[in-house]
């Protein structure tokens, strides 16, 4: 018997030992995204730009990706109630310093290990899931539980969101993630094994590649400076550019040669020899860039229709159950074994009607109502091609590299995701640019409707007691929030229409690529006979 089967005391009923792992993961995945609903809080409490606050969030994500090689052996020497409660201690220590500290170098720094440190708590968290299920399915299931509720908690810290940067200060989330972790470790220390085990052999702590760990990881922390700075600093006008891209060749050239000489490499690269694994790669870069960034909705939501936190948070429930209802059913279809080309296929077509859905919502005429389907059907979207894409991904190379396709499927997703907060932000600059533009040569004296539209300003501040130069001021920071509101608009249908072509051509891919290579081959093997 698998040890890890015993883990939890005979009593303890299967439902149970599922919510306590939920309530034990949900603050760590939390923390990645806890400044969903608060960018401009946290940059305004440490004295930053919204772009530092990005790169804390992706820092977060390096410390994942690059320790992962390492906690694999720290989980191995430690015994598995020792190395869980070290984990939590330190997740808590983290937080707590982050919450007393105002120094920007070191909320970076704790941000970092913080990604690390949660490395740990996965580990023992998966490990647990997957000791739920009968062998074949577990690692199905479990990933489906893990992802399910990595994709659901950003519902969760939209409402945490909401309530704390309306009532206290900024600092007080990390308060917060400190409680919100204690009720989940009572409930696990109470109802595991004393002596549970989840490893069947103590593996020894030596050799450890911290050479690997360093390169790799600042690899990965210069990758995200130069993507999400870059057009901050104008790109390569800028020196700090040049070096950092310097620095990335040099390091990336140096990871390479050491993986290569080494007996037991970080990361075996002999997985990018895999063409399926490949496949997966791009896929899971180009989702995670498609996959329909709420956050440009933001913005039209809360400032065109005038919702508040609240009420936005619980609509992103309905986003959370899309998510749910297509890890579970997409879950079901690969116990059976259904072809993962459809699946791919239904869950890019569920992003595309988001997209077209959301594209024709942007208006004078939304509401809160119109919202919930395009959510549901975002959440479904990410459920199907997360699942589907990370097993094909592990399931394309022989099992004794499954964790280094694992490790490279994280540090890709931390790729694309950093690729993805760029692009937005590059959209919006350029579009906000262009649409000003364009405006400004429609809106002038000689235009009777911005005209009548000034007047109508300056008329409503006259009847609130303004003076006549007071109501034309007045007049004209109304006349400017209003432009400002219909540009948003026009980059926001800008992007999602955008998306929703790339989307059409990446399910054109999906549909004619593998019927196309088998003809190129078949033409081949005819003009070029073996």
């Amino acid at each position: 018997m698998d040890p890890s089967s015993s883990a939890f005391k005979s009593w303890v009923p299967k439902w149970c030992i599922m919510l306590i792992i939920f309530l034990v993961i949900l603050p760590a995945v939390s923390m990645l995204s806890g400044y969903v609903g608060g960018i401009t809080s946290a940059a305004s409490y440490y004295g930053l730009d919204p772009t530092d606050i990005q790169f804390s969030i992706v820092l977060y994500y390096v410390g994942i990706a690059s320790f992962f090689p390492l906690e694999k052996r720290f989980f191995g020497y430690f015994s598995s109630k020792t190395y869980f409660l070290m984990t939590i201690v330190l997740f808590v220590s983290i937080n707590f310093l982050l919450y007393i500290t105002h120094d920007p170098l070191i909320f970076f720094m704790l941000r970092f290990l913080g990604g690390a440190v949660t490395v740990g708590i996965i580990g023992v968290t998966l490990n647990l899931i997957f000791s739920q299920f009968h062998s074949e399915r577990s690692r199905v299931l479990g990933y489906a539980v893990f992802y399910g509720t990595l994709l659901s908690s950003n519902s969760f810290v939209y409402l945490l969101d909401a309530y704390l940067f309306q009532n206290h200060d900024y600092n007080v989330l990390y308060l917060i993630m400190i409680y919100l972790q204690v009720p989940g470790v009572l409930l696990m220390l109470l109802c595991l094994k004393t002596n549970f085990r989840l490893h069947s052999k103590r593996i020894p702590l030596f050799d450890l590649d911290w050479k690997s760990f360093i390169i790799y990881s600042s690899l990965l922390s210069l990758t995200a400076y130069l993507i999400l700075y870059g057009q901050y600093y104008n790109w390569f006008d800028s020196i700090r550019i040049w070096i950092c891209s310097s620095l990335i060749l040099g390091l990336l050239i140096l990871f390479v040669l050491t993986q290569l000489k080494q007996k037991r490499p970080f990361i075996d690269l002999g997985i990018y020899k895999y063409r399926n694994f490949r496949i997966g790669v791009v896929l899971l870069v180009l989702y995670y860039i498609c996959k329909g960034d709420v956050s440009v909705a933001n913005t039209f939501i809360f400032n065109n229709m005038g919702l508040d936190t609240y009420h936005y948070a619980y609509i992103m429930f309905f986003n959370a159950f899309g998510i749910v209802v297509g890890i579970g059913v997409t879950a079901r279809f690969l116990l059976a074994k259904r072809k993962i080309r459809l699946m791919w296929l239904t869950g890019f077509a569920f992003l595309l009607v988001y997209h077209i859905l959301m594209f024709f919502i942007f208006g004078p005429q939304a509401n809160e109502k119109s919202l919930l389907i395009p959510l549901f059907f975002q959440g479904m979207g990410n459920g199907v091609l997360m699942l589907s894409i990370v097993l094909f991904m592990i399931k394309s190379v022989p099992e004794s590299k499954s964790f280094s396709a694992s490790l490279s499927g994280v540090s890709f997703r931390f790729f694309a995701f950093t690729i993805s907060l760029a692009f937005v932000s590059f959209m919006n600059l350029r579009q906000a640019s262009v649409h000003y533009h364009e405006l400004g040569n429609t809106i002038t004296a000689l235009n009777t409707a911005s005209t009548q539209q000034m007047q109508l300003y300056e008329n409503i501040a006259l009847t609130k007691g303004a003076s006549t130069i007071k109501a034309k001021i007045v007049a004209k920071k109304m006349f400017g929030k209003a432009v400002s509101k219909h540009v948003n608009i026009l980059f926001a249908r800008d992007y999602y229409s955008l998306m929703a072509i790339v989307i059409f051509f990446i399910m054109l891919a999906i549909a004619l690529i593998p019927s196309l290579h088998y003809h190129f081959r078949k033409i081949g093997s005819r003009v070029i006979p073996i």
